[in-house]
């Protein structure tokens, strides 16, 4: 008879038990992420649930410029960098750090993307797709509405960096 210490045993949970723990750390980064913090937590449940965990190494681009896409992204681990890419030069916009929410407007909409995001460090990010976020939408609307006032104020403060920008370049006289 062979005891859970016998040498050559590997201990190996089941699905239901390593699933549970990732469920549950999905839970407390949703709950860190201030769009996410106010939705009550059975419905945040379904998102932590529902989200999946994409790793991307430094210099990786997680999405670019004019691209379509259907993933917003929260990053775990690491940090990425905003570009807006013209022909002749990239501007740098901005850089997320861990708990932060990006690409969200492809969660409410098929259009493309605004601006690239590049991985700065090795990334880890909890995604989640426009299907689920639509139907969860559907059926908790005030997480949408936290959503949109979110995307409205992350836009203006991107479009705000890039006239400054822009600013120093084209002089109007």
């Amino acid at each position: 008879m062979s005891s859970p210490l016998d040498a050559n045993e590997v201990f190996e949970p089941d699905g239901e038990e390593s699933s549970r723990c990732e469920l549950d750390d999905n839970l407390d980064i949703l709950r860190r992420v201030p769009i996410f913090s106010g939705i009550p937590l059975d419905q945040l449940k379904l998102y932590a649930y529902l989200s999946k965990r994409r790793h991307f190494r430094a210099g990786e681009f997680i999405f670019r410029q004019w691209e379509t896409g259907v993933h917003g992204y929260v990053i775990i681990r690491g940090k990425a960098q905003v570009i807006r890419e013209y022909e002749d030069q990239s501007v740098f916009l901005h850089e997320y750090q861990e708990g932060e929410l990006f690409g969200a407007l492809a969660l409410m909409s098929d259009g493309i993307r605004l601006v690239s995001v590049k991985a700065v460090t090795d990334l880890e990010c909890l995604t989640i797709d426009r299907k689920t976020f639509q139907k969860l939408f559907v059926q908790f609307p005030e997480a949408g509405i936290r959503m949109l006032d979110f995307m409205i104020k992350r836009i203006t403060q991107l479009e705000e960096k890039l006239l400054q920008v822009k600013a120093a370049v084209c002089i109007y006289g």
